[in-house]
């Protein structure tokens, strides 16, 4: 049977036992967490480890801190990731560190997002130069039981990765909370502000899936000259809000290649 391991019971380890248990229940999930009492309250479907025992063939993902990165390498046996797939979620550290680390070349990196606690992450990853396609197809069957999946060659895009869809769910909740400012300024209470937000930010993202939709369509479709709509975005150009936000993301992306190294 296909066996898939996480290591570390964190919020996104967790997250992704849990999608993988639901999503597909007809592989073996191990999870591996060294504190006992948060493994006393894992999920009773998964097999709970305090190490990790190595099996050939393992799809080993990594839900650690970075700094644990180099204990847990120390505590395997030798030539314990030679027979793995080794998927790391670690912000920051780079393909090479992994494989030096580890002792394998079969590394991956992931970055999925906090919308992956409803099945909704948006997921990026970067398979090392010595990861066959089988691999990296069953890693990414693997992190699509908590969302969506983009493989990408370039390492160097997960620092952009990181902004746009890492830091992303952040930076847009900090927009969203001007709406429901707004909306409970105009008088609604604040569950009804909290609904009309949402609502907006779904049905938006989801006009915004559909084929041949951009954000500038979709904003111009919305402004009918000199409506309600229009005067809005004028508004918000006057302000150079666009401007902003991509400053956010371009300083959270040098951010994220710092951590790196």
């Amino acid at each position: 049977m296909e066996r898939i391991v996480v290591v570390g019971a964190g919020h996104m380890g967790s997250v992704i036992v849990h999608g993988l248990l639901d999503g597909l229940p007809h592989l073996e999930v191990v999870i591996v967490e060294p504190s006992a009492q948060r493994r006393a309250s894992l999920d009773s479907r998964a097999e709970v480890a305090a190490a990790y025992e190595p099996r050939p063939g393992d799809l080993l993902v990594l839900a650690i801190p970075p700094q644990a990165l180099e204990s847990f390498a120390d505590g395997l046996p030798p030539k314990a990731c030679a027979d793995a797939t080794v998927v790391s979620i670690m912000a920051g550290v780079r393909l090479e560190t992994l494989a030096s680390t580890l002792g394998t070349g079969a590394v991956l990196r992931a970055m999925p997002n906090l919308a992956a606690r409803v099945g909704q992450s948006m997921t990026v990853v970067c398979p090392g130069p010595r990861v066959p396609p089988e691999a990296v197809q069953r890693t990414e069957r693997a992190l699509s039981v908590i969302g969506r999946v983009l493989a990408v060659e370039d390492e160097s895009l997960l620092d952009a990765a990181t902004a746009v869809a890492g830091s992303g769910p952040a930076l847009v909740a900090y927009l969203a909370q001007s709406f429901t400012d707004f909306a409970r300024g105009a008088g609604f209470d604040a569950p009804d502000a909290a609904v009309l937000t949402s609502q907006v930010l779904r049905g938006t993202a989801e006009v915004l899936a559909e084929p041949g939709v951009t954000p500038e369509s979709l904003y111009r479709e919305a402004s009918t000259p000199h409506g309600t709509t229009a005067r809005g975005i004028a508004t918000l150009r006057e302000h150079r809000v666009g401007e902003s936000v991509r400053a956010a993301l371009e300083a959270t992306a040098e951010r994220a290649g710092e951590l790196a190294g």
